[in-house]
């Protein structure tokens, strides 16, 4: 899923630079395979690892050092970048201490709507909040096994925010109680059984009916609840396809430049507005895109393998060198 993820950070990107599909947002739609792919990853990590509560602990530290290395140098990069070459911007305001403290501890990116943290000093970072939630909890939805009745209230949540019935954008796509579902559409997708394979093939079928009477206009269209749900019908059944790949170097190669780009494609942005405020034409987002895999591929082999290393270190069973792990870790 190397490639994959590769591409979904691409789309997160472009769609930042204000390139649309049919007048659907491409980020969005992206971000909700990242869902999916997460949910399906930290099972296989928590059940080959930490399944246990005596390791729930070590399973947060192992994602803290998945997460926290680049995201602290693409955060204070734009800080740097905001402060120089755009004083007095929104951007800039942001840079409080209350607000680079709250936002550098992570969680509370993902709630920035009710001002805890900062949106503006590294956009695609608030979806970082919402996955340090999910690892919040789904160590207890696994050992528990409460992983159905959360699913089903979450699918409940998501419903009245499709139809707008609550906030669409918040509770439909960044706050975890409507969106949990997704990550758990994945988990399920891990060592399918009948069982689990009815619920994603379900949820898969429903969303593109939603999806459908969306476009339709048979459903009124709320905040990103068009992109969401094509989000959803899309990539369960890319997840299934692409998780039953056999392992491939190059695939490795291009995942693991995914995360650097998703992160640091708006620090680009920002550098650019600098010095520059004109439209995206297909040569700035393509110059954009080749510095962003550049920094990526500097930041993975500099910044985040020596983390790596740690997070292994942290992991018991995993046999190194196996076809099957090097698949694994590729996306861990």
């Amino acid at each position: 899923m190397g490639a994959f993820r590769l591409l979904l950070a691409v789309l997160v990107a472009v769609s930042h630079m204000g390139v649309t599909f049919s007048g659907l947002n491409p980020g969005v739609v992206a971000v909700i395979s990242f869902l999916i792919i997460s949910g399906f990853v930290m099972t296989s990590l928590i059940e080959r690892n930490y399944s246990s509560t005596g390791k729930i602990a070590s399973f947060y530290l192992d994602r803290a050092l998945r997460l926290y290395p680049q995201f602290l140098f693409y955060f204070i990069a734009s800080c740097i970048v905001v402060h120089v070459l755009m004083p007095g911007s929104a951007p800039d305001l942001e840079l409080t201490v209350p607000r680079v403290a709250a936002s550098l501890s992570m969680v509370p990116l993902g709630f920035y709507m009710f001002g805890v943290s900062s949106l503006w000093i590294l956009p695609p970072a608030w979806s970082l909040g919402l996955e340090m939630c999910f690892y919040l909890v789904i160590p207890f939805l696994l050992i528990f096994k409460w992983r159905g009745a959360a699913f089903a209230l979450s699918v409940g949540v998501f419903v009245l925010a499709c139809f707008g019935y609550i906030n669409t954008d918040y509770y439909g796509y960044r706050l975890l109680p409507g969106v949990l579902f997704m990550f758990l559409c994945g988990s399920y997708l891990y060592k399918a059984n009948s069982r689990g394979m009815a619920v994603v093939a379900a949820t898969t079928i429903g969303a593109g009916l939603l999806f459908a009477a969306i476009m339709a206009g048979v459903i009124e269209r709320q905040p990103y609840n068009a992109e969401v749900t094509l989000g959803t019908a899309l990539g369960i059944p890319a997840v299934y396809w692409l998780s039953r790949l056999k392992y491939h170097r190059v695939d490795e190669f291009l995942g693991n430049l995914s995360y650097g780009v998703f992160l640091n494609h708006f620090v680009l942005i920002y550098a650019l507005h600098g010095f520059w405020s004109g439209t995206y034409d297909a040569a700035i987002i393509l110059g954009v895109l080749l510095v962003a895999f550049s920094l990526s591929y500097l930041t993975y082999y500099c910044i985040e393998r020596p983390a790596l290393k740690l997070r292994h270190r942290l992991r018991a069973g995993v046999r190194a060198g196996a076809t099957e792990t090097r698949s694994a870790e590729a996306l861990l």
